[in-house]
């Protein structure tokens, strides 16, 4: 599989580069046609296909990418067709807003380059949720019950992940060797009700999971025992090596297999008041994370914002493939 990558890469990139330049110029209409790689080149693209589908199931860090899908496209880079080839996983971060194309586009990078998705399960964001409903609630408009509601999101969103074909699962939880008696209770009724659905569809559907959280904090780490990649959460907030390496030993607990964590960075972002996003100083952090996940051996990287990364003038995605070749060099 060593520089599957490489091989066809005339062709894949030529095409890239014209799909990028649509974002960025509106030229007048003229009568040319641009062939894409398959029509340049169909030999070529297939056996690139079929060794990078051969590839996908061979022992190598998973490069997951969080990739914001819209439920109407209005770019090039809203598609899933343009995502890097070397992403093994594209986490949506909008499963309830699928539309029919992303669908088809989804089903056509499987079939031809093995690329797989994601629904992520966010413990966080249903919190909030239902935190505005309980702070606006009236006599005759109350909140609904807090793990009722709960269930009921965390169905919904389990009910979406049909169209794809892994879930992650995002829970972080809370320090609780120091809680009194009934916060505790509270906090293992609140995992309980999270985690349980999970459990039954994962019986029930034959897809895969992942968890990205705090496994030091879980009150019952059986519940991610199903999780092929284990993201720490934490992660994303570090501004260092230093950091995962203290992330990493302090999650390294009973009863959790560290031999599945990963490691998340973020990749630049287009809004300028969040300029630091992305960078270590003057590095960037998904190179330095990539370059980390590497040398420690762990089972995964985990990229966020990868959307803004499209807009390239010269070639789409660069902060996002480069992380990705640093991660798992062998194959470029």
């Amino acid at each position: 599989m060593k520089n599957i990558f490489r091989y066809g890469l005339l062709t894949v990139a030529a095409a890239a580069m014209l799909s990028s330049c649509s974002d960025w110029t509106e030229p007048e209409s003229v009568d040319v046609k641009f062939n894409n790689a398959q029509e340049v080149a169909p030999e070529v693209y297939a056996k690139y296909l079929a060794n990078l589908r051969q590839y996908r199931a061979t022992t190598h860090p998973r490069a997951y990418a969080w990739f914001a899908n819209q439920p109407v496209f209005t770019s090039q880079a809203h598609h899933v067709s343009a995502l890097p080839d070397s992403i093994d996983v594209a986490v949506l971060t909008n499963p309830l807003a699928l539309n029919e194309a992303t669908v088809a586009e989804m089903n056509q990078q499987r079939a031809d380059k093995g690329m797989l998705f994601a629904a992520p399960l966010e413990f966080a964001s249903i919190k909030k949720e239902w935190t505005a409903m309980k702070e606006t609630e009236t006599a005759s408009n109350p909140a609904p019950e807090w793990t009722k509601y709960l269930g009921d999101k965390v169905r919904e969103v389990l009910a979406a992940a049909s169209s794809f074909d892994r879930l992650v699962v995002m829970y972080d939880g809370k320090v609780s060797a120091n809680l009194p008696a009934a916060d505790r209770a509270e906090l293992a009724a609140e995992e309980t009700a999270f985690f349980a659905p999970v459990k039954e569809w994962l019986a029930s559907s034959g897809k895969g999971m992942d968890f990205m959280g705090v496994p030091s904090n879980l009150l019952d780490p059986s519940v991610i025992e199903k999780a092929d990649v284990i993201f720490l959460s934490e992660t994303a907030r570090a501004t260092n090596t230093d950091e995962f390496d203290f992330i990493v030993r302090r999650n390294s607990v009973a009863n959790v297999a560290a031999d599945r964590f990963a490691v998340m960075a973020a990749v630049p972002v287009l809004d300028p008041t969040q300029a630091a996003v992305g960078y270590w100083g003057d590095k960037l952090s998904s190179h330095e994370a990539a370059r980390w996940a590497a040398a420690n051996g762990l089972k995964g990287l985990g990229l966020q914002n990868i959307a803004d990364d499209y807009y390239n003038p010269t070639f789409i995605y660069p902060v996002t493939r480069t992380a990705i070749q640093v991660l798992n060099p062998s194959a470029f």
